[in-house]
């Protein structure tokens, strides 16, 4: 009589659990158009970001000045090389 007992006490509890089953499927169904919907929305909005680039177009710019800070070619040096060039012409022009 015990063991009756039990496989009818575990035959409710299948039976409960299929109808949960039933009645979780019927719903996924039931919203399964609209998340579809939903997802192709998705896929075909574009996204739009925006971007602070004043902090690193402030470091590029810092970098910039400090290039030609660093990397200058003086003047007096700019006219020794046009003074030997000019030299050198006139002296192939006279040889």
């Amino acid at each position: 009589m015990r063991k009756q007992l039990s496989q009818q006490k575990l035959l409710e509890i299948l039976i409960h659990e299929i109808d949960m089953l039933r009645e979780t499927s019927k719903n996924i169904n039931d919203i399964a158009p609209e998340i579809a919907k939903q997802l192709e929305k998705l896929k075909t909005t574009g996204v739009k970001a925006t971007l602070n680039t004043d902090r690193l177009e402030w470091l590029l710019a810092n970098h910039e000045k400090e290039l030609k800070k660093n990397v200058v070619i003086p003047k007096w040096f700019l006219v020794l090389v046009a003074l030997v060039i000019v030299w050198l012409l006139i002296q192939n022009m006279w040889f």
